[in-house]
């Protein structure tokens, strides 16, 4: 077959070229069109479902509505976990389910089981709320509005009203979610003296208001000629018609609802708030949706925006744009990736040049490149794959096969052309020289691509992070291979026909001269070769642990997240107090340009933070001084002169990979489950202990806080029946004094209102509460403590469920390099020190032991992957010598990436593992090819095999080895010399480990290998 398809290319070289052309042109059309993205899209399809449990405590939330719902969300098809968090007010429930899974039909799936869930919660409950659907990284865009002129409440109105509707209906955007401003209610502040004194209740308050507020529809009049509809204007519609409404009528006097409360315009109580460069203000974070393009989307809102803008400005509010926006780590690091490879490929042309010394050769293999790449570009994008740096990334470690690929042929060709003289018959010299590498060429790419089915197979976050990599590098090398047998011969046969090549280069025959002296030097010592071969990849194995490894590496964004936690039960001023101090000496830091904070959680959020809880975000504008590690040094110095919180700070990517790995963003977290969330609090308190006293283990807390002040009422069932009161009436007037209680909703204009009842308890007091008037059987006020106790209490104020059992967490962020290390020796100290309760189990989580995890799968994939090499070989070569030198020159390809890895300073991260694999496919596409030629100047040309065989085919294997390191290497420098700067976190590893190891490998290959073979390819 693989003949067939080089006779054809030749019999129809133009049509091949055109076809070539026309590949070319679709892959650039590809490419410009692509979805662009930072990575592809990494986490498992998941729903979070809330739900609003108004006036309940965090273990009333748990017990009445998180477990319930749990148990009817558990048993939903491919459920992979179920995580949850119930707090005040607030039941979160997300469920994860298995990599692969239709999102929409999960969607739908867990939709119908909520349907029937629903029905188990309590009255006044609910119902419960599907998030939207979004993509991995969910962050789309943060921007920020405050205003001297308007007040917060006015501020809040103009966002959520006129503002939310224009940017929710952008494409692409998924939700807005509101952090800060007042949210406004039509409130009927109670005053509890003259309540008492009128002797009513607020129960009877509250119906009166609910009449008062009543809307409902008067359907239609048919007259003759038309219809009209009947409205019902509700009959308290202002602030004035609703205070006259009448509560009751005690001895014929009417007691109106303004004779006890105030009615006026107020604002929601507040759960979270938002800080813009330390003022009040509101923050809007967006949300892309799953499958948009974050560029496309990204762009189109903030023209939306700027146009919102204008029309703002005058009113006195301004728009503070881009407080995060994932979309510039995108433009940056495709751009910055982009530019380096033009840098590259710039260098190949130039190498070509001057190596073949023939602008037609050099055209030829440098045209397959692009042509091959394209290529894979075009069909990633038929599969409906993004663009993203980890598809580029497989890119470029291919390139070391598609460089050969592009060069091996016309090198061959040249070399015969060469020795054959101008009146050889160029056709058939095409087709042999084409043929002559063809096999060996196709195990050789075999081979490779074996090497990269362990990256295929990887499961979980890393599979699906370096899955599209392997994809496309298997791709552009398979769609290589099949441009080497049929656009380069038809090319040569267009370009090469009447024209005679030059002598290679002077430096070459220099290089070869080196070579020869060196391979006669080493033939009669190839047992000490040998021995030193082995040893040098023993050397490397050895190495490896000492590197440092970890999951992913730092990314460097020009945004950093800081999650910062007070002391549990801290008002929402006090934390708004901290935070404009920090955000004061943030602002004063050089560098840094805007500082945004979030306060709690945001209006129907996603998160159920408590007001002791904020999240910065920075964002850093590097100078040619500073750079973005030394600007997050100086975040980190300012957050330490606050050492009464807890502070962690992420890169945006960083937080959404841990998220997605163990529902918290630490790099290494240690879960205890167990049913008693005391003895939960004293393991994981224990552990923490021991992973502070480690080296590097940067901070250290409890993800769920421990207890906290509150009034805990009990009510006495005797009193209650001495009273004829029933516990229901005695908790309903209870929560709509102190949470409120939304009787109604006026219309007005195109937004609606709620009208809530409360009891004017701005100062209040536990014996003001004591003090609550409810009406007994006989009409009488009873107070609220001749009925029940209050008494202050330490209370959860927040519990994490996982897999339908309690569970804390203790979290860690090393702040080493070698994550990996530091998990093996927390689990080690965990493990010889910390004694279990029964009934309490750990689990470890986090990107460090997802890290070791990965390495494991990578190791036992290699193994078989190492077993279909063996094959392949054998399949080759039919000969157990040749298959035994090609495995024994792969070990000491490691030790040039390895001390890459070491003088880089860089860490073994998985990207740096994907350049080691890359590595040993060259390393043994290079063998291969050399041990081919050997067979072919024994079996095809009659040579007699010894040392001067063994010379000559090192020698013709020299040019187009070192030609294929040389440009490999180029390519890859411009990657390996920007690998600080943002986009290049995980393909410049690749590239270092890739240049490092095309130094051992080229040199094993042509100069160690070479004298073995002449000992003991063919001993007799």
């Amino acid at each position: 077959m693989l003949a067939t398809i080089v006779r054809s290319s030749l019999a129809a070289p133009r049509i091949v070229t055109a076809l070539s052309l026309l590949v070319a042109l679709l892959g650039t059309g590809a490419l410009l069109g692509a979805r662009l993205d930072v990575f592809p899209d990494f986490a498992p399809p998941h729903v979070l479902v809330q739900v609003e449990a108004p006036g309940l405590d965090a273990t009333q939330v748990e017990s009445l509505v998180t477990r319930p719902l749990e148990d009817v969300l558990g048993g939903a098809e491919n459920v992979e976990a179920v995580r949850s968090t119930s707090s005040q007010g607030l039941a979160a429930i997300q469920v994860v389910f298995g990599r692969g899974s239709d999102p929409y039909l999960q969607r739908q799936v867990i939709s119908e089981r909520l349907g029937g869930g629903s029905a188990l919660l309590p009255p006044g409950i609910g119902p419960p709320q599907l998030s939207p659907l979004s993509s991995s990284m969910e962050y789309l865009l943060h921007f920020g509005f405050t205003s001297d002129r308007l007040s917060p409440l006015e501020l809040h109105d103009l966002v959520r009203w006129t503002l939310k509707p224009q940017i929710l209906a952008v494409p692409g955007v998924a939700q807005a979610q509101i952090f800060g401003g007042e949210s406004r209610e039509r409130q009927l502040w109670v005053d509890p003296v003259k309540l008492n004194a009128a002797g009513v209740t607020l129960e009877e308050l509250s119906e009166a208001a609910r009449r008062a507020t009543l809307i409902s529809g008067g359907g239609y009049l048919e007259t003759a000629v038309q219809r009209l509809v009947l409205r019902a204007q509700a009959p308290a519609e202002s602030l004035s018609a609703l205070g006259q409404a009448v509560v009751a009528t005690p001895a014929g006097v009417p007691v109106r609802i303004g004779d006890i409360a105030q009615v006026r315009d107020g604002a929601a109580p507040r759960f979270g708030d938002a800080m813009i460069g330390g003022h009040p203000g509101i923050l809007v974070e967006t949300s892309t949706q799953y499958g948009a393009n974050t560029l496309e989307v990204t762009r189109g809102l903030e023209h939306r925006l700027e146009i919102l803008a204008t029309q703002l400005a005058p009113r006195g509010v301004r728009y503070h744009p881009a407080l995060l926006r994932p979309a510039s780590f995108i433009e940056s690091a495709i751009a910055k990736l982009r530019n380096s490879l033009l840098v590259g490929a710039a260098l190949v042309v130039v190498l070509l040049l001057l190596t073949l010394r023939d602008w037609r050769g050099a055209l030829i293999s440098f045209g397959a490149i692009p042509v091959s790449l394209l290529a894979t570009i075009w069909i990633l994008g038929l599969g409906g794959l993004s663009l993203n740096t980890m598809s580029l990334g497989g890119l470029v470690v291919a390139l070391g096969v598609v460089v050969d690929d592009a060069v091996i042929d016309v090198e061959n060709i040249t070399r015969r052309r060469r020795a054959a003289g101008a009146s050889a018959d160029m056709r058939s010299l095409l087709l042999e020289a084409s043929l002559e590498v063809r096999r060996p060429v196709f195990y050789a790419t075999a081979a490779v691509a074996v090497a990269f089915l362990p990256i295929l197979m990887l499961s979980g976050l890393q599979g699906a992070f370096f899955r599209p990599l392997a994809t496309a590098f298997l791709l552009a090398v398979g769609l290589s291979l099949l441009v080497a047998m049929s656009a380069t011969p038809a090319l040569c046969a267009l370009l090469m026909q009447r024209h005679q090549p030059r002598a290679e280069p002077a430096w070459l025959g220099s290089c070869k001269r080196w070579q020869r002296s060196a391979i006669t030097a080493l033939e009669p010592r190839a047992v000490p070769v040998l021995i030193g071969v082995l040893l040098s990849g023993v050397a490397g194995l050895a190495l490896l642990p000492v590197l440092g490894a970890r999951l992913l590496p730092d990314f460097r964004e020009n945004y950093l997240i800081a999650h910062a936690s007070l002391r549990p039960g801290i008002s929402l001023l006090e934390t708004s107090r901290v935070g404009e101090r920090i955000a004061a000496r943030l602002a004063a830091i050089p560098g840094v340009k805007s500082v945004a904070e979030q306060i709690g959680r945001a209006e129907n959020g996603q998160d159920p933070d408590a007001p002791n809880k904020s999240e910065f975000e920075i964002q850093l504008e590097p100078s040619g001084r500073t750079t973005t590690g030394q600007l997050e040094a100086r975040v980190r110095e300012v957050f330490e002169q606050f050492p009464n919180q807890l502070v962690e700070i992420y890169s945006v990517l960083a937080e959404r990979i841990g998220e997605t790995l163990s529902g918290n963003v630490a790099p290494y977290s240690v879960s205890v489950f167990g049913p008693d969330l005391d003895v939960d609090d004293e393991v994981a308190g224990e552990i923490a202990a021991l992973l502070r006293k480690l080296p590097q283990s940067g901070t250290v807390r409890l993800q769920v806080p421990p207890r906290q002040p509150e009034l805990e009422m009990q009510l006495r069932p005797e009193r209650l029946s001495l009273y004829g009161l029933q516990a229901a009436e005695v908790l309903g007037a209870l929560n709509a004094a102190y949470h409120g209680t939304a009787v109604a909703h006026l219309n007005q204009s195109d937004r609606s209102v709620p009208v809530v009842v409360r009891l004017a308890a701005a100062g209040a007091t536990p014996d003001e509460i004591r003090d609550l008037r409810l009406r007994g059987r006989d009409g009488a006020l009873v107070p609220l403590s001749s009925v029940a106790t209050l008494e202050v209490v330490s209370a959860r104020s927040l519990i994490a469920h996982e897999d339908g059992l309690r569970r804390q967490v203790v979290i860690a962020t090393p702040t080493g390099a070698d994550q990996a290390g530091f998990a093996r020796r927390a689990r080690a100290q965990i493990a010889a020190h910390v004694k279990l309760p029964p009934s309490v189990y750990l689990r470890y989580g986090g990107t460090a032991p997802a890290q070791a995890a990965a390495a494991r799968e990578l190791l036992w994939h290699a193994g078989a992957a190492l077993v279909l090499i063996v094959l392949l070989l054998a399949l080759a070569f039919g000969r157990s010598r040749h298959v035994l030198l090609v495995l024994a020159a792969l070990p000491s390809t490691l030790i040039g990436g390895v001390l890459a890895v070491a003088l880089t300073g860089a860490t073994l991260s998985l990207g740096a593992m994907v350049g080691f694999v890359a590595l040993f496919g060259i390393a043994a596409r290079n063998t291969i090819l050399l041990i081919s030629h050997y067979e072919h100047l024994i079996t095809i040309e009659g040579q007699p095999w010894g040392l001067a065989t063994a010379l000559r085919g090192a020698e013709e294997r020299l040019t187009p080895v070192l030609l294929t390191a040389l440009l490999t290497a180029l390519a890859l420098l411009p990657v390996a010399l920007q690998s600080h700067q943002p986009g290049h976190e995980i393909e410049g590893p690749m590239a270092i480990v890739i240049l490092g190891g095309l130094v051992s490998s080229t040199l094993v290959s042509l100069v160690f290998v070479p004298p073995l073979a002449s000992r003991w390819l063919h001993r007799s």
